[in-house]
């Protein structure tokens, strides 16, 4: 059942009477009548909830009335009372709404079963699509009861029927898009371990129109090819759009191509992703930006946008063109998806400055951006399978990655190189039929004489900016060697982030600055001073980096030597006969030499000669009769052979 009835405003079918619900605040409401003959009735809104499924229907929102009332038999009365107490006791444990998890339905099923003596209990599964059915539909839990929910009585019991529900809820409405062959061979073998091998069950045709009417046909497809397809699947053409200028509109989205690009030596770069932006109006291709490896970050979103505003001419195109480009200028909608390149804070402050305005719309949702995707798929059949490194959109081989780097053939400046050429000598240049047959170069030049396309006045600071941000700090104790960012060294000619970083530490505070900067041009990056918040060139200090390197190209060329490293060759110094002479030779000398500190006396002999000597003087002053008396030695002299503090000294 519903969690509430009672609330202002609900509408509902009162015995066959429509009328508005009015809350009271002594817990009583009113049902106000459609028909004036009919007097308002105040009852408890317990009793409103009581009467809910058997004389009161709420008629759901943007509806007219409530669908008939269920025509329920004994035995549907009885299935009621029992598929209400599972309801009714999941409620109880899960928030309003919810239908509660795995765990906490496991934990219901087998609590109501052992109160009512539920001899067969349901799945969670089935128990979860009754609360869902109580919760959307006006009837609740009863809804899926009646004559009314079948078209001809089935041949088989309701015990059967949901079985098999159960089935299906396990093995076919799971992701994957699971085959009806497979759910029902599935369903056989539990068939017979529950109702035995000699029971009647029902053939494939009847439980493949079990699958088509279980659930509706968007959340079959929600469930068995995920929320993308259900989404595709939900959309509904009840418009189309329309734009009355160039610069009105314009999409603005990415994609991968499964095509790899090298260097000029040969090194491979990886995989391209191309950032498109299109005019609505004239199907023309404003910007186009050509990025080496995945991934949707500010930086190449900011550069495709900042080449869509600006002139694009002779020095920035191919030599060999045919035709010029005269698509720019600052647009009035920038329509996109939620990337994350996409709706950064930087990418909107960027729209912001340049005075434009940014739309997102759904992620995987391309029927609202309907016009940069049908660009891309033209780029794929038209440019991208012309060349013979293009892998295809789709490819059955386990690594593709390998697959794109064997194909590999053309640099990156080729490849820009060629899609420049197809879009402005082949694409814009062909006719079209959403513009009457007239091409998109037709269109836009004979638009930009009625609304002329302009520059933002802040252009010359617009296009330096830069989508990816970082805090670097400025190296050396006087901060003469820079800032370093992503193993490369950056400083200015005017010595601005040397006196930055000597004014920083004089009032100690870190050396430390913002920078912007992009993958796509590692030449130079942005610098933002803390002090002023003017913001400034610095340049790479790497003489072998050229204007508009790419980061892909530096790191091939610059190849990590950690790689696969393994054994490099023998060590000459470690076998060499000289070196193990010379060592040995040292060792040997190491040993013969003393150490010239002193070293503890000999305790027990020096305390044996004190013995001795004590021994002697009392021989001296007690001489035998008649001998001869010793030679006397004092002690003095024997201390000053071992010294005067007991310790023994070398000579």
């Amino acid at each position: 059942m519903l969690n509430s009835i009672a609330v202002t405003g609900n509408r509902v079918l009162f015995e066959g009477l429509a009328a508005t619900i009015t809350m009271l605040p002594d817990s009583n409401c009113v049902l106000t009548f459609d028909d004036s003959r009919y007097q308002p009735v105040i009852k408890p809104s317990t009793e409103i909830e009581a009467a809910f499924g058997t004389t009161l229907h709420l008629v759901p929102k943007d509806k007219v009335a409530a669908p008939k009332a269920p025509d329920l038999s004994i035995g549907d009365l009885k299935e009621l009372e029992r598929r209400s107490a599972y309801i009714d006791e999941l409620n109880r444990l899960t928030k309003k709404g919810g239908i509660g998890g795995i765990a906490i339905r496991k934990q219901v099923i087998a609590r109501v079963a052992r109160e009512i003596g539920d001899t067969k209990p349901i799945s969670h599964s089935t128990l979860a699509r009754w609360a869902k059915k109580s919760k959307t539909h006006s009837h609740g839990v009863a809804s899926m009861l009646g004559k009314q929910t079948r078209h001809r009585q089935s041949s088989f019991s309701q015990d059967v029927q949901d079985f098999a529900l159960e089935i299906i809820d396990d093995y076919y409405l799971q992701l994957g898009n699971p085959t009806v062959q497979y759910a029902y061979d599935c369903f056989v073998e539990s068939f017979e371990l529950r109702f035995g091998k000699d029971a009647e069950r029902p053939c494939r045709e009847t439980f493949r129109k079990w699958t088509r009417e279980c659930v509706a046909p968007i959340e079959a497809i929600e469930r068995r090819q995920g929320r993308r397809a259900a989404k595709a699947a939900a959309r509904n053409a009840t418009k189309k759009l329309k734009t009355d200028r160039i610069l009105e509109r314009v999409e603005a989205d990415a994609v991968n191509l499964s095509i790899g690009v090298t260097d000029e030596n040969g090194r491979y770069l990886g995989p391209v992703t191309i950032f498109g932006v299109i005019d609505v109006y004239s199907r023309a291709i404003l910007g186009l930006v050509v990025q080496v490896g995945r991934g949707e970050s500010a930086g190449p979103v900011i550069d495709s946008y900042k080449h869509s505003i600006g002139p694009k001419g002779p020095d920035l195109l191919p030599a060999g063109l045919e035709n010029d480009w005269p698509m720019y200028g600052v647009p009035e909608v920038f329509v996109s998806d939620g990337g994350p390149g996409y709706v950064s804070m930087k990418t909107h402050a960027f729209l912001l400055d340049a005075g434009s305005q940014s739309q997102i719309v759904q992620t995987y949702a391309g029927w609202q951006k309907p016009f940069i995707e049908r660009f891309f798929n033209t780029l794929r059949t038209r440019f991208a399978q012309t060349l013979h490194g293009y892998c295809g959109k789709h490819t059955d081989r386990p690594n593709l990655d390998a697959t794109i780097k064997e194909k590999a053939s053309m640099t990156l400046q080729e490849f820009r190189t060629a899609l420049y050429e197809w879009v402005v000598d082949e694409y814009h240049q062909t006719p079209h039929r959403g513009l009457s047959n007239r091409t998109p170069y037709e269109v836009w030049v004979e638009q930009a004489r009625v609304f002329p396309p302009h520059l933002p006045v802040n252009f010359e600071r617009l296009k330096h900016t830069m989508g990816e941000t970082r805090i670097c700090t400025i190296s050396g104790p006087h901060g003469h060697q820079g800032i370093q960012l992503n193993n490369l060294r950056y400083n200015d000619p005017e010595n601005r982030l040397k006196r930055i970083g000597m004014v920083l530490r004089s009032m100690n505070e870190p050396a430390e600055v913002q920078v912007e900067y992009t993958h796509n041009d590692i030449s130079r990056i942005n610098v933002i001073d803390p002090l002023s918040d003017e913001v400034f060139s610095a340049f790479v200090t790497d003489q072998d980096i050229e204007p508009g390197t790419t980061h892909a190209e530096w790191k091939a060329r610059r190849a990590s030597h950690y790689a696969d490293k393994g054994y490099t060759g023998p060590r000459k110094a470690r076998s060499s006969r000289a070196i193990i002479n010379a060592n040995e030779g040292h060792d040997a000398n190491m040993r013969r030499v003393s150490s010239r500190r002193t070293r503890p006396a000999p305790v027990n002999d020096v305390e044996k000669l004190i013995n001795e000597s004590l021994e002697e003087d009392r021989s001296l002053s007690n001489p035998p009769v008649g001998g001869n008396s010793m030679p006397y030695e004092s002690l003095e002299t024997r201390s000053e052979e071992y010294g005067q503090d007991g310790e023994y000294e070398d000579d």
